[in-house]
């Protein structure tokens, strides 16, 4: 006996995530201008005030940097200030072309927190964003405001969400590296005020004054809530990697915005983070905090969506359709970080995202409009720099399947479906199915000025039903419905049934709900 559903729409959006709301701006485009913000931050740069960091991924780039959101989005700041460094690359060490492709093991680290502290929550980039939205608002109206800690594995984006949460508020972003400060860049160095002058009689000295010894406020620091008077988020990257005596000084600070004799303006939020002690190699690299510490954050651990990523993904031009595309269908490739291994290279949204931009940047270079005008080889490379050999390999197969489709068999797809090749079944191809179908739709958009027609997408799921797999033909729909919403079965769909249009919009429809007639999901009515 099979599952009843009330309506096949319902079962579409269960088992299709419809309803994921995007992950957001997590990164935007590179090489945006950046001004006086920034700019003022390259002076103290220059004069020794600001530390640069010598050398591991971030090599280059300041220990401390402020970011307005005058100079436009808080992300672009965040983008162009990584661009060309070794962060933004994830990894410097070039590539072993002997190294195989071997599947990772069972020494994986996941990206949920696993530590014997079980107060320790789990939270996705939605309620995280909300999370800091609401500490936001919360100093803005005079609150307390508890700071929080956001754990989470290497690469995630935890930067970026808290700079996507500033974008959000249009307040500014102050980025603090702890892990390569040191105490005297928060409580400055000492130094004495005379308040009375030594006396001296005959040359000899009669009474040596008095004085007060004072640290001046730091120059990375706020010294007010900016010109509209909206403060921002002061973000600590990396805190449980700093030196002990480094998270002494910041006690006071993270508690009641104070070093020494400075004092936080009352509308900027502490928010800091870190990587768990499993995220690391060796020992000793990751500082635990005591109670002390620990009692005053509000402590989550940060776990990205690889579905959400996508959608994100697919709505910037940086990303190639196909691939954001495998990596949906290939969860766990989104993240895989094998400490047993001590891989240098491996993926992460962030290392994804970088091999992107840098495929991107191939493509400009050699003057190719296509992905598929790069050798494979050549691609294998670009991502094997970013995500690792193994990832790479499974993304080059991958991609030389989908290479060989001509361009003939796209045409095809979205104008003729029953005179196309169709694609091979079985499980082992349902990755190249998804892949085809970025490929067949990005064909009708650029044949149509950038949005597909009905007719267009109608032929699609006509090409599809025929694999007699609902799940794909599911999933193709739920996207279809999601990107043109028009091409849903409505009321209003229903008035126009004696139209071209129309007839097609309902007969996709049909498709999807004969599918789950044929799996026993629904009982067809008599």
């Amino acid at each position: 006996m099979g599952k009843r559903v009330l309506n096949f729409d319902g079962y579409v959006q269960n088992h299709t995530n419809t309803n994921e709301s995007k992950f957001g701006d997590f990164i935007s485009k590179i090489g945006s201008a950046i001004s006086s913000g920034v700019a003022r931050f390259a002076k103290f740069v220059k004069d020794g005030i600001i530390k640069m960091i010598p050398a591991g991924p971030k090599k280059g780039t300041p220990a401390a940097n402020y970011f307005s959101e005058e100079n436009g989005s808080i992300l672009d700041q965040v983008n162009a200030l990584y661009a060309g460094t070794e962060f933004s690359k994830m990894n410097p060490v070039g590539v072993n072309e002997s190294e195989s492709y071997d599947d990772v093991d069972e020494a994986r680290v996941p990206l949920e927190y696993t530590g014997e502290d079980q107060t320790v929550r789990n939270v996705g980039p939605d309620e995280l964003k909300d999370m800091l939205g609401k500490l936001y608002r919360s100093k803005e109206r005079g609150g307390r405001a508890k700071p929080i800690f956001i754990y989470g594995a290497p690469g995630i984006g935890k930067t970026q969400i808290v700079a996507q949460a500033a974008d959000a508020a249009g307040v500014d972003m102050i980025n603090l590296d702890l892990q390569f400060m040191a105490p005297e860049d928060f409580m400055g160095i000492p130094k004495v005020i005379d308040i009375e002058e030594p006396e001296y009689e005959e040359g000899r000295l009669k009474s040596v004054g008095k004085g007060v010894t004072r640290s001046n406020p730091p120059a990375v620091l706020p010294v007010d809530n900016g010109p509209d008077d909206k403060g921002g988020f002061i973000f600590m990257d990396e805190m449980n990697r700093a030196n002990k005596r480094v998270l002494n000084s910041m006690m006071q600070f993270v508690q009641m915005g104070r070093i020494g004799q400075y004092q936080l303006p009352d509308k900027w939020v502490v928010v800091a983070a870190g990587n768990r002690p499993e995220d690391v190699s060796g020992a000793g690299e990751v500082a635990e905090f005591d109670f002390a510490m620990a009692d005053r954050f509000n402590i989550i651990n940060f776990v990205p969506d690889p579905k959400k990523w996508a959608e994100w993904a697919k709505s910037k031009n940086t990303f190639e359709p196909e691939i954001v595309g495998f990596v949906e269908r290939n969860p766990e490739l989104f993240h895989y970080l094998d400490n047993e291994k001590n891989a240098l290279k491996f993926p992460t949204p962030r290392s994804w995202t970088d091999a992107a931009m840098a495929l991107k940047d191939e493509m400009i270079d050699t003057g190719s409009k296509d992905w598929r005008d790069l050798p494979t080889d050549r691609i294998f490379d670009i991502y094997s720099d970013a995500i690792g050999p193994s990832a790479a390999g499974k993304l080059k197969a991958y991609l030389d399947i989908i290479k060989r489709i001509p361009e003939r068999d796209l045409e095809m797809i979205i104008t003729n479906p029953e005179k196309a090749t169709p694609i091979a079944k079985g499980p082992e191809f349902s990755s190249v199915s998804y892949g085809l179908y970025e490929m067949a739709l990005r064909k009708a958009e650029e044949a149509n000025n950038g949005k597909a027609t009905i007719e267009n997408l109608y032929n699609i799921m006509k090409y599809y039903q025929m694999l007699d797999n609902l799940e794909i033909l599911s999933w193709i729909y739920a996207r279809i419905k999601e990107k043109y919403p028009e091409f849903a079965l409505t009321e209003d769909t229903l008035k126009e049934k004696d139209t071209p249009e129309g007839k097609m919009k309902i007969e996709a429809a049909m498709m999807v709900k004969k599918g789950m007639e044929g799996k026993g999901l629904v009982t067809p009515k008599k």
